[in-house]
């Protein structure tokens, strides 16, 4: 008896292995499809970050370093390939590649005799933010050390209450600069990587790539970066208690037709920014542009009505009298502040969020979560329809004759 026990025994043991084996097999996976199927019922977008990047290098077909082809002849050669042609400037090939898989050592900040980059500080709380994550991810990416002008770290740390980029003028960061277009130092920087990469036998540089003191002159504008690097810009700038209980605030006020607050709702929100008073002039002048009519921003909210369950859109804007005037409805509403603070900190604790032009627009959606959605003619050199380095939805015709942005561009949670 004891010996037909122990023939059993593995034989059931087998045949259990084998029939979840069968199961796991036959039954259907849904892990392959861009949205699941409890996802899609419940009409939230979400792509997992594997098939992001994946598309995001499709899109952008960057001539980078050949490190993911090949992958046999990796034991037989662990280098990557040699750069075969010259790699084009961020300012013609219109994004910035980064070399992913590399890490470049930082140099200590309190190596004073080490080169450094600081940037203009010209310009309003978009512009600041865009000029400090900008010096911030060239230290991130490349390792080299940076400052930032004392009157950018006084108006941002009013604001913010991480901002840690060390103050230039300091003893430890002093010296005469080079100027430099941002977009010239970054391909300075990158191609300086490449070589020294392509060189080694190690994906870890350890090496300074830095030759000089730079002062980036212009106002740099890499979101194709921000967005791959969306986690990271949301470390640098968290919003002081007193301006986010403010915004928390405006948004309940404008909650309360609806008997609900932003903690306690049902429904999605989507942040929308109209900037109007002090950007006509500028946009006519530097980009040949127009304002954003009422077209836009109605096309904008069907596009997500299509896509969200009852769906509020919460308007920050510098004339909220047109917005009421010419957008506010049943599940349009307007915010009312005088503060940008606290309106950006508003536009980041959307669900989705539309933008107009401009950078303060970008930065306060690029802090929250979910998809932005902008002006396809954001840029004078693009098409309608299309965005910088971004994954895009086919647009219907009447969308792009009207400048509604048909693309969804995903955020990593």
């Amino acid at each position: 008896m004891a010996t037909l026990r122990q023939k059993i025994t593995p034989a059931l043991c087998l045949g259990l292995l084998c029939l979840v084996y069968v199961l796991l097999f036959l039954i259907p996976s849904d892990k392959h499809l861009w949205l699941t199927k409890h996802l899609a019922n419940n009409t939230v977008f979400q792509v997992s970050s594997t098939e992001l990047e994946n598309l995001l290098v499709t899109c952008r077909n960057l001539p980078i370093l050949n490190t993911t082809a090949s992958r046999t002849n990796e034991q037989a050669d662990p280098r990557p390939l040699p750069l075969k042609d010259p790699l084009p400037l961020p300012s013609k090939s219109g994004c910035f590649p980064y070399l992913s898989e590399l890490y470049v050592q930082p140099v200590p900040e309190h190596d004073c005799d080490k080169p450094f980059v600081t940037v203009n500080e010209s310009g309003r709380l978009g512009n600041q933010m865009f000029q400090y994550a900008s010096l911030y991810l060239l230290r991130h990416l490349f390792g080299v050390r940076v400052s930032a002008l004392k009157g950018m770290h006084e108006n941002l740390n009013k604001i913010f209450k991480n901002i840690v980029v060390p103050v230039t003028n300091t003893s430890c960061f002093l010296g005469n600069t080079k100027s430099h277009s941002f977009m010239q130092l970054y391909d300075k920087l990158y191609r300086a990587a490449a070589r020294v990469w392509t060189n080694s036998t190690s994906n870890i540089i350890t090496e300074p790539l830095l030759d000089d003191i730079y002062y980036v002159s212009d106002y740099p504008e890499p979101r194709d970066l921000f967005l791959e690097h969306r986690k990271l810009i949301h470390t640098l700038f968290k919003f002081r208690d007193e301006v986010m209980k403010n915004a928390v605030q405006n948004i309940n006020n404008a909650l309360r037709s609806f008997n609900a607050t932003y903690h306690q709702r049902d429904f999605p929100i989507v942040t929308v920014h109209v900037r109007r008073t002090d950007y006509e002039r500028h946009l006519k002048i530097i980009h040949n542009l127009t304002q954003l009519g009422k077209l836009y921003y109605t096309n904008a909210f069907e596009f997500y009505k299509k896509r969200l369950k009852r769906p509020l859109f919460l308007v920050v804007s510098d004339d909220p009298k047109w917005c009421r005037e010419n957008l506010q409805a049943k599940d349009v509403l307007v915010i009312a502040s005088k503060v940008p603070a606290e309106d950006m900190a508003a536009m980041s604790l959307g669900d989705h969020h539309i933008t107009s032009y401009g950078t303060f627009s970008y930065m306060g959606a690029l802090l929250g979560n979910g998809n932005i959605t902008q002006p396809a003619h954001h840029q004078p050199s693009l098409q309608l329809g299309e965005v910088r380095g971004l994954p895009s939805l086919p647009p219907r015709s009447k969308e792009r004759q009207t400048g509604v942005l048909a693309e969804m561009i995903r955020c990593w949670q």
